[in-house]
């Protein structure tokens, strides 16, 4: 297979997009408030949609599990010098009491998930693929990278000295990482040597592809457990953070990002109901407030299969953006910030409209955003998107019915929080060996048992793997926190 081929799928397999390639004027009937200006334009969590060569299928691997030791304690940690320096880093300390993954089953899973970050870690930089063996990454990917590292270092996959190297490598690129005219960091960039990037991973070097809210506000949440959690690398983080102009991250109250469009950036609201309040959330860890976003979303109540849901109104036809009702916004919130009494009953019966197909059709349902190995690389797997129910859609709206999956990420989640439930358990039991000994897991498998299994392999799946067993090990406490407020939720 070319070379060319294999990055193009890659590419498709891994991207988390951000805005939509065609933007519509906000309708004049609508219920929400888009902007002051009428022409204001909404947009999509999706936007990178290339023309691709159709490459050959990769070999699915083997999945017999691996004979794994059980994982050794971290070590003790020596007491934090006083300051840090690029030239001279301290040792980071642990906020909390040593987590411990008690069972054999997790410690096999932490082993094999951390088989990615071994394999896809880029000494030059610090930063992780997005993709496995492709050096090409969103700041959505940087975020899961960051939170798959702190797990890992927690839960005693690395040794301090490991950890201390790669943290004071990604500052280090940070401190001096080019930025576009704008003040913020570009959609995408190198892993292996930093520099800006387009969506296609062709050189950038004006930084002309925008940015992402979305992806922004992910990675924003993982710097800030970063900080809190390690004490000694927060003036680093504050001065990296510092360079960045936060402030277009939100606009009239709603979360804003840019696109390019006839050679200049159009900046456009991002985000619908669910992502929109997961990246909400997290910039209110820094002090940015999206009011709008958190307490105006335009929403509609519906019915799937008797279950009463909350959609975003901002639809395909009338936004330009699909809204698509999925996992992955409200699984990350829950094991990174915990959810707050205002969503839970959306959680509540997002489980249990997915619980109650698997009672239905004998389908076992785990529903979620996600790459795959075949075209169209990338669908977002919803209970609800565009006015119809159980789609699979890419990113122009096209439905695939057929590619329909498990996804190994929102089992794993799902069991992380709530394991009481037989069904979680039922999910975690049938992808716990969804993996490549020498890649790590792989993105699911196929609702069609004739396709099989989906032999995608990127950074989300296997951080947020991390991250569940991470939750679990510190008692089902969501990972911002540090010991001493581990109780506290986010309001």
């Amino acid at each position: 297979m070319a070379t060319s081929v294999i990055k193009s799928m890659i590419l498709q397999s891994v991207l988390y997009a951000t805005t939509n390639q065609q933007p519509l004027l906000c309708p004049s009937t609508a219920t929400w408030q888009c902007s002051p200006i009428p022409s204001m334009i909404i947009a999509a969590p999706d936007n990178f949609n290339p023309d691709v060569e159709t490459p050959s299928l990769q070999t699915v691997p083997e999945l017999n599990a691996p004979t794994v030791t059980p994982l050794p304690l971290k070590p003790k940690l020596i007491p934090l010098k006083p300051t840090a320096t690029p030239d001279k880093p301290v040792t980071p300390s642990p906020t909390t009491s040593l987590p411990r993954l008690t069972q054999e089953a997790d410690q096999i899973a932490a082993r094999r998930a951390w088989k990615y970050f071994e394999r896809n870690w880029n000494p030059q930089t610090g930063l992780v693929n997005s993709g496995d063996n492709l050096q090409w990454t969103t700041w959505w990917d940087q975020g899961s990278a960051l939170l798959g590292i702190h797990a890992a270092y927690q839960l005693g996959l690395l040794p301090q000295d490991v950890f201390q190297n790669r943290m004071n490598t990604l500052l280090q690129t940070l401190e001096k990482l080019p930025l576009p005219p704008t003040g913020l960091p570009n959609k995408a960039y190198s892993t292996h040597t930093a520099e800006m990037r387009h969506l296609n991973d062709t050189p950038d070097p004006k930084g002309t592809s925008g940015w992402s809210v979305l992806d922004m506000a992910r990675f924003l949440l993982g710097l800030h457990v970063m900080r809190s959690h390690y004490p000694e690398y927060s003036d680093r983080i504050n001065h990296i953070v510092a360079r960045w102009n936060l402030s277009k991250l939100v606009k009239d109250g709603w979360l804003n990002g840019a696109i390019p469009r006839a050679g200049q950036l159009l900046e456009v609201q991002e985000g619908r109901l669910g992502y929109e309040q997961y990246a909400a959330h997290s910039l209110k860890l820094w002090n940015i407030q999206a009011t709008n976003a958190l307490s105006n979303p335009p929403v509609k109540v519906i019915q799937v299969d008797g279950i009463t849901l909350q959609v975003d109104q901002r639809n395909l036809k009338n936004s330009g953006a699909t809204n698509y009702l999925t996992n992955d916004p409200y699984l990350l919130w829950g094991l990174e910030m915990g959810w707050n009494d205002t969503v839970k009953p959306q959680v509540q019966n997002l489980f249990k409209v997915q619980q109650q197909r698997f009672k239905r059709t004998g389908i076992l349902t785990a529903i979620n955003e996600d790459s795959l190995d075949r075209p169209p690389y990338f669908l977002y797997y919803s209970v609800y998107a565009n006015g119809q129910s159980w789609q699979a859609v890419n990113v122009s709206g096209k439905a695939y019915p057929q590619l329909r999956f498990v996804s190994t990420k929102a089992a794993f989640s799902w069991f992380a929080l709530m394991p009481d439930d037989p069904y979680t358990k039922r999910l975690r039991d049938f992808v716990q060996n969804l993996s490549d000994k020498n890649r790590g897991y792989l993105s699911g498998r196929y609702e069609n048992s004739q396709l099989g299994v989906n032999a995608s392999v990127d950074i989300n799946t296997n951080a947020i793997i991390l991250e569940s067993l991470l939750y679990q090990a510190r008692g089902r406490h969501p990972l911002v926190f540090e010991a001493k407020s581990q109780a506290r939720q986010q309001k």
